[in-house]
């Protein structure tokens, strides 16, 4: 958990913070959100926005404020809404500084394309450089933030409490109902799930919940509505919302039909459509040899040279490649090789996500280059920004890195002809997406701009003479759709080579003889691949007519065939296609419809600096019940501005109900966050009344008042230093000893944080998380309750082989000074089927070893309606703790040690409900007779 997610708790940092005396007490693992750099807000209004930008991109912001009011006319109309406050719109020109947003709290992953906050309504959208794909995601998100406002309205004219939400379905479907039209990324994608199985109706879609093939499926399914019923029944439903409980019901009185007849009968449609295009298309694995064995999401493969001369002559069986390969365990650059027998082997040679120099390799949106001697190219993200790498294959070491302060993110890089070079795309801080060369041919790098303007040039490629640089672009007047153009190496007027009727042309590569260039084009409907003449020219040649969608296309080293990515089942692998380009059949193109691409209407009204309007995220009361320490209640309440940068957080609860004086009873605090910086910070004041004694294990009466400073500062996403600091006076202050003093307490607590671990669907698979931290207490007025605290855990965790992982465990705990503290084992939390509280000490060590692993998936509830459990896994496991106490530490007080398995429901991000079965012991040679049983609900470690 992050310091930004830390805030975002509500439950108040300082009686956090106050209720531990050391950093024991609270030691939080989790990843970071990081400012990297301040940035400079200013606002832009307009009768229906209020648009957010920063500096560097007042000229995008000043375009899309012009379009994005457009919409909300039109939105007006269609969600039948005649008034409403303005909608806060905070756009980021890269999506890069798009994840360092505090709007949400969350960490945003890369398929993240924008996204509306449900409490404030805020609207956040990244710019990727496409000024069409900009325009589709503001719609998408404006539409989230109509319906919102829509079924506000509807529940309080009706006087009725919005007691539900339609399904996410519906309200993905309908942000890309309104958002864009059907367009050959979802029919590639919908026709691949329906001929293979995939696809479900949405009656029965929990199994593919939050997935692009649920949001297609949602817009197929309205654009069925509206074709059957009218365009305005789609938004009947919401104006009905107020007369049913459920989704079911509001559609049964809509349209006058229940939801899941209507649903077989759009279902039983695509069918028919898509079941003849079997009579047409072929799959890839009847077309080409599939390369790639294992994972699902294999992308971007780039040929390498042979191994030796001797190979070369076997192109086929000799072929060899690096590719991107995504699974649980993150984004990895792989080699694919000839291996022994025919077979073929595979070997990483960087992995991603786990360190801040491979912190991403932006999948889907970006791939390696390759060179005749076997050097890669590639990008990532390291800290704000991308830098590129270039990498021996033989040797799998990076030879070279190279980084751009004024760039932010950087795809698609190509080698040049000699290797001094590299021509990539690349996005400025104003969102600008351009075309760049970065030459050392000299010693020092040396970088030029290659085309600078408002459209996109994207995947560049050079001819192997090096003169000309070939990519896809939306620049031109085709509407935003891309072509393919080139650009001579020594710079001036890109020059079209295609330009296509519909659809977009992409992923330009030019033939090892430099007499073709074969491309991904969604001319025909759905992606394939094409070849055409490297000179312009107004013909296509058609490589395959496949089911699902083709992509990354990269020619082998002979010219006669194609690696390519086909997609099946929701599966992207790596084929090779051979053909001869001259053997196929030229199509004449069509004349291309003329449109413009970016839009020349502009806001020209006056911006406003950034001023903090303080806005609530969440009020609420909770009750708490413990069947040892009984129970309690409490209220909190969230403020923040637009931007998430400032928070506040106020908390009140009273005690009387357990120690009887009301008035004397309550008890909050007041803290005040700051993250609009790479150094968090905040501080807080506090009255408290009782504390949980770890050492009579109750919760007894102590009144404390003070404040609380909180700083975090995150070196990267993965490692961060965090610090409090805590003064406090308390009275019934209990020592160690069992003396009761009232005293004035100093605490200091600093600790550094690490974790890189890599989650799957039950929990951490691979990386570690380590905490250390020391921290001190004063006592001002006797030294009676000085005391200092060390803590040190590890945790690693390692995939032994698919499904199964190794958990390990170390940590160790140390209390010294007057005041030491005393340390507990033993329970779910360190030593599973032990009795809680077994050992204690002011030295204690804990080792633990997990080995877990699914035993059930997918198991089905049919009765009262098909629901899917959790998935039920296991796990062995072994653990030893020893504990000391007095001042010197060297007698051995206590040990034990345990064996055991377990079972368990759920895990991950959620806590698990788990059976525990224990054989306790004190030497690992003799064992209890029989286990003893734990039912506990938390969280692994």
């Amino acid at each position: 958990m992050s310091f930004a997610r830390i805030a975002r708790t509500a439950a108040a940092l300082s009686l956090v913070a106050a209720l531990w005396c050391t950093p024991a007490g609270g030691q939080v693992f989790g990843k970071n959100k990081v400012q990297y750099e301040p940035l400079d807000w200013s606002v832009l209004e307009t009768p229906h926005l209020r648009l957010h930008y920063y500096a560097q991109e007042e000229s995008l912001a000043r375009r899309l404020a012009a379009t994005a009011e457009s919409v909300c006319v039109e939105y007006d109309v269609r969600f039948r809404l005649p008034s409403h406050h303005p909608i806060p719109f905070l756009l980021f020109s890269e999506h890069h500084i798009f994840q360092q947003t505090n709007a949400t709290p969350e960490l945003i992953s890369e398929g993240v394309g924008g996204l509306t906050e449900f409490i404030k309504g805020r609207v956040m959208v990244p710019h990727t450089g496409s000024w069409a794909r900009l325009v589709w995601v503001t719609r998408h998100e404006l539409t989230h933030a109509y319906m919102l406002e829509k079924l506000g309205q509807v529940m309080k004219n009706h006087h009725r409490t919005q007691g539900y939400l339609p399904p996410l379905w519906f309200t993905e479907g309908l942000a890309e109902f309104c958002g864009t039209h059907w367009d050959a990324d979802g029919e590639g994608l919908l026709r691949d799930a329906v001929l293979s199985g995939e696809a479900l109706p949405l009656t029965r879609s929990g199994p593919i919940a939050g997935s692009v093939l649920m949001y297609k499926e949602g817009q197929s399914f309205l654009l069925y509505l509206a074709d059957r019923f009218g365009p305005g029944k789609v938004f009947d439903l919401l104006d009905n919302w107020y007369r049913g409980d459920d989704f079911e019901t509001v559609f049964r009185i809509t349209l006058g039909l229940p939801l899941k007849d209507v649903d077989e009968d759009w279902f039983l449609g695509l069918r028919r459509h898509y079941y003849p295009v079997v009579a047409q298309a072929q799959s890839a694995k009847d077309l080409a040899r599939r390369l790639t064995t294992h994972g699902y999401y294999n992308l971007g493969a780039r040929v390498l040279p042979a191994a030796s001369v001797r190979d070369s002559a076997r192109p086929d069986s000799a072929l060899r490649f690096c590719y991107f390969a995504a699974s649980e365990a993150g984004v990895d650059l792989m080699l694919n090789e000839p291996g022994p027998g025919g077979k073929r082997r595979e070997h990483r040679v960087l992995r991603g996500g786990q360190s801040p120099s491979f912190e991403s390799f932006h999948l889907f949106q970006n791939r390696p280059d390759a060179s005749p001697s076997g050097l890669i190219a590639l990008s990532s993200k390291r800290g704000g920004r991308d830098d590129l790498y270039l990498v021996d294959s033989g040797r799998r070491r990076v030879v070279r890195r190279l980084e751009f302060p004024h760039l932010v993110a950087i795809n698609d890089p190509c080698i040049v002809p000699g290797e001094q070079a590299v021509v990539f795309s690349a996005q400025d801080q104003g969102g600008r997406s351009d075309l760049y060369r970065a030459d050392w041919s000299r010693g020092e790098v040396r970088l030029e701009r290659l085309t600078h303007d408002d459209f996109d040039d994207v995947e560049p490629d050079l001819t192997p003479d090096g003169r000309w640089i070939v990519f896809a672009s939306d620049r031109g007047d085709l509407g935003g759709r891309y072509g393919i153009f080139r650009l001579a190496a020594g710079g001036g007027v890109p020059e079209a080579l295609s330009e296509p009727a519909q659809g977009d042309d992409r992923q330009p590569v030019v033939s090892p003889d430099g007499r073709w260039i074969a491309y991904r084009s969604t001319r025909d409907g759905t992606s394939d691949l094409w070849v055409r003449r490297a000179e312009p020219s107004r013909a296509a040649r058609r490589v395959t007519r496949l089911v699902g969608p083709a992509s990354d296309p990269d020619w082998t080293a002979d010219g006669k065939g194609l690696l390519f990515t086909g997609q099946e089942r929701v599966e992207f692998q790596i084929y090779r296609v051979a053909f001869d380009p001259e053997s196929l059949k030229a199509e004449p193109e069509a004349e291309p419809e003329h449109l413009a691409a970016v839009p020349a209407n502009t806001h020209t009204g006056p911006s406003q600096p950034y001023q903090r309007r303080l806005g609530l995220d969440i009020i609420q009361n909770g009750v708490a019940f413990d069947p040892g320490l009984g129970a309690g209640a409490g209220g909190q309440i969230a403020l923040s501005d637009v931007l998430g940068n400032e928070q506040f957080h106020i908390a009140i609860s009273n005690d009387s109900e357990r120690f009887g004086d009301f008035w004397d009873g309550f008890e909050g605090g007041v803290t005040y966050i700051n993250q609009s910086q790479r150094l968090n910070y905040g501080i807080g004041l506090f009255r408290l009344t009782q504390i949980y004694d770890v050492d009579l294990d109750l919760v007894r009466r102590e009144k404390r008042i003070g404040l609380v400073g909180l700083t975090s500062y995150p070196f990267s996403k993965f490692t961060r230093l965090e610090g409090t600091f805590l003064m406090r006076h308390a009275s019934e202050h209990r020592l160690n000893d069992g003396n009761v003093v009232s005293a004035d307490l100093v605490s200091d607590f600093l600790a550094l944080v690490h974790d890189n671990a890599r989650w799957g669907a039950v929990g951490p698979i691979g990386g570690s998380r380590l905490y250390l931290g020391s921290g001190f207490t004063r006592d001002l007025e006797s030294g009676q309750g000085n005391n200092a605290s060390l803590l040190a855990e590890i945790r690693h965790y390692r995939t032994l082989v698919p499904s199964v992982v190794a958990a390990t465990r170390l940590q160790a705990q140390a209390s010294v000074w007057h005041d030491a503290q005393r340390y507990y084992l033993g329970g779910y939390n360190s030593l599973p089927g032990v009795t809680r509280r077994s050992l204690a000490g002011q030295r204690t060590l804990l080792v633990q070893e997990d080995i877990r692993f699914p035993l059930l998936r997918r198991l089905v509830l049919a009765v009262p309606a098909a629901w899917e459990l959790p998935t039920v896994s296991g796990a062995l496991f072994a653990g030893a703790a020893w504990a000391w106490e007095g001042s010197g530490g060297t007698n051995l007080e206590s040990h034990l040690g345990i064996v055991g398995f377990g079972v368990y429901l759920g895990g991950g991000y959620y806590p698990a409900i788990r059976w525990n079965f224990a054989w306790s012991t004190s030497d690992f040679k003799r064992f209890g007779p029989r286990p003893r049983t734990q039912f506990t609900l938390g969280f692994n470690y």
